[in-house]
């Protein structure tokens, strides 16, 4: 009996340390669950901070809404290019050129856009890359259109672009399967650009096939 008695004080207090050990893992699992939560909250902050940092591809179109213009590619002058620009900090605008204004449009060129002085700070070889927007604006050239304003609104902006200058690069000519076509800047005042026989569409949804 007294060898029973000291057995079951023996069990009693391995039965206390297996239930000290159990609340020492349990303890220690809930601090490392808490220390993840916390660890995930901090990074979902993180996340959260960069997603709404400025990057670079913020802000085309804005904040005027995005314009139209032919004559841009000389393969197919008659292509109406979707420009979606921003403003830039050390030129006027940058664009970005797209075929179509669909969802699967193909980015097919860029157009850089500066101010009369810096055009005339050019050397004189590079300015033959260039197009006065004062000319091309014309309706008989470049027909620019802005879709998301109002005829007023598209006036004023046309109004502050005039004095400009661009520079038109294609990079992937829309006709090509791959982007296989060796970039090329745009001599938008070529003959042939200007001279083209083009189908515009009208106003009422139809169209027109002028020769400028």
């Amino acid at each position: 009996m007294r060898g029973l008695a000291i057995d079951n004080r023996i069990l009693a207090k391995g039965t206390v340390a297996i239930a000290f050990a159990i609340a020492a893992v349990l303890v220690l699992s809930l601090s490392a669950t808490g220390t993840i939560i916390q660890h995930s909250a901090t990074a979902q902050a993180t996340n959260a901070t960069t997603s709404s940092a400025p990057k670079p591809v913020d802000g085309y179109s804005s904040p005027q809404g995005h314009l139209t213009a032919i004559r841009h590619v000389f393969d197919d002058p008659s292509l109406r290019v979707q420009h979606y620009c921003k403003p830039s900090d050390k030129i006027v605008l940058v664009c970005q050129l797209y075929d179509s204004n669909k969802p699967n449009a193909t980015m097919i060129g860029v157009e850089y856009i500066i101010t009369q002085d810096q055009y005339n700070s050019l050397p004189d070889r590079e300015k033959p890359y260039w197009h006065a927007h004062r000319v091309e604006f014309a309706p008989h050239r470049a027909d620019p259109q802005m879709p998301d304003l109002t005829p007023e609104q598209a006036k004023a902006v046309m109004a502050k672009l005039a004095p400009t200058w661009g520079k038109v690069i294609i990079t992937w000519n829309p006709h090509d399967k791959l982007p296989s076509f060796p970039p090329q800047v745009e001599i938008v005042d070529h003959p042939f650009m200007v001279n083209a026989t083009i189908t515009i569409a009208d106003s009422s949804g139809g169209s027109n096939s002028t020769t400028k």
